[in-house]
């Protein structure tokens, strides 16, 4: 029979998310501290199950900015659609610790999509 899990970080007073959350904080306020040991952690276990292989990270925005700071991301792809959204979540916004340098390693055009290839200088 399969079961159906559940798995949740969560403060020590028993809080899931910080206050004042928002589209731009959906952890609210320190919420992000509730997954700190995350990050290191399942780039360990997956770097070591993987043997050889390559590891794919997914996730959006944030997961994305938490791999580039942390410095863990060796490769990414942008996949660039020919529209303009006006707003929404930014794919690089949000801190950083100083400039990222990146190198462009393929670009696949068409007309309904870029892929754009990056190596992560280190």
């Amino acid at each position: 029979m399969t079961k159906l899990t559940f798995d949740i970080s969560m403060s020590l007073d028993g809080f899931v998310a910080g206050p004042n959350q928002t589209l731009d904080q959906p952890l609210g306020e320190g919420g992000d501290h509730l997954h700190n040991w995350l990050l290191p952690l399942a780039t360990l276990q997956a770097r070591a199950a993987a043997g050889d292989k390559d590891v794919g990270v997914a996730g959006g925005a944030s997961v994305t900015q938490q791999y580039l700071a942390a410095g863990l991301l060796d490769e990414f792809q942008i996949h660039v659609a020919p529209v303009l959204l006006g707003g929404g979540v930014r794919l690089f916004d949000g801190p950083r610790q100083g400039q990222i340098e990146l190198e462009c390693i393929r670009v696949i055009e068409s007309p309904a999509v870029t892929h754009l290839k990056y190596r992560v200088v280190k």
